[in-house]
């Protein structure tokens, strides 16, 4: 739509500005050594996938297959990085793919995500690694090129459910699946924020599936919740994720979801709307 030629525009003139705010967090991780490299490429994938890639190292998070259905399908699972990984916010469909993330991954790489979501994921697909809440993992091990820690979400349908916290280059980046508001933000911010990057869930969705009916209450955070989220967390930067799916009567969201996140962070945060497929470099 002709707004959102207007909103690129904007988000690239503030992301420019991002930079110094960047370079003087308060907490920042372990330097990296000279010869290695500190920017990492980021792209958008399908919904609420994304990429990651630092050196030699890929790292997908909830990434799906794109889906020719859907208004925006995505770019197509591939990296030349030698080594490749991928992290699972929880087993829903939308952000759990073993069958697309098994050519990507190959025999050497693996699928990680929470003890309690394991359950729900045929190993047999992908190679899947459980860890507790907090629990580091290196990626690779050898090299350790990114650092991630899953931290507490909550699912809109019960599910287990976490965020993934990713540091790499000596930057910090949480993604929050489809998570609902909850009161562990104020923990995350103070163990492991400010975040560099928040890609957040904004468009409150209602699904009614079977035994799910239509209660009136959200599934995800609202435009206006992720807003609040961001500024907890103390993101500097935030990529709207988990919006515009095709009209359907069985899922229900926000309405004017992006618009609203857009008026609802211009005081908190800096915004960069990433359709899928769309790339940058933090």
């Amino acid at each position: 739509m002709a707004g959102d030629v207007e909103l690129d525009r904007r988000a690239l003139v503030l992301a420019a500005g991002a930079v110094p705010l960047l370079a003087s967090g308060v907490a920042s991780a372990a330097p990296q050594p000279q010869n290695k490299k500190t920017s990492i490429n980021i792209q958008r994938l399908a919904w609420a996938g994304v990429k990651l890639e630092l050196d030699d190292t890929a790292l997908f998070i909830d990434a799906t297959a794109p889906n020719a259905g859907a208004g925006a399908p995505g770019p197509a699972l591939t990296s030349s990085a030698k080594r490749r990984f991928a992290l699972v916010t929880h087993h829903h469909g939308d952000h759990c793919d073993p069958v697309a993330l098994k050519p990507v991954l190959g025999e050497q790489g693996y699928l990680v995500t929470h003890d309690e979501v394991v359950r729900y994921i045929d190993n047999r697909i992908v190679n899947v690694q459980p860890v507790r809440f907090h629990e580091p993992v290196f990626f690779s091990r050898g090299s350790a090129v990114f650092v991630a820690r899953c931290v507490p979400a909550s699912d809109g349908l019960g599910s287990p459910q976490v965020s993934w916290i990713v540091e790499g280059g000596g930057k910090r980046i949480i993604h929050c699946g489809d998570t609902l508001w909850h009161g562990g933000w104020w923990d995350i911010a103070r163990a492991y924020g400010p975040f560099d990057l928040a890609f957040l869930p904004i468009n409150g969705f209602r699904q009614i599936e079977g035994r799910f009916t239509d209660s009136g209450q959200v599934m995800s955070m609202t435009p206006e919740q992720a807003a609040s989220a961001a500024k907890v967390l103390g993101a500097r930067l935030v990529v709207p994720i988990h919006y515009g799916a095709p009209k359907s009567p069985d899922y229900i969201e926000e309405p004017g979801a992006l618009d609203r996140f857009v008026k609802a962070t211009a005081a908190a945060a800096i915004l960069r709307i990433m359709r899928p497929g769309d790339t940058f470099t933090l």
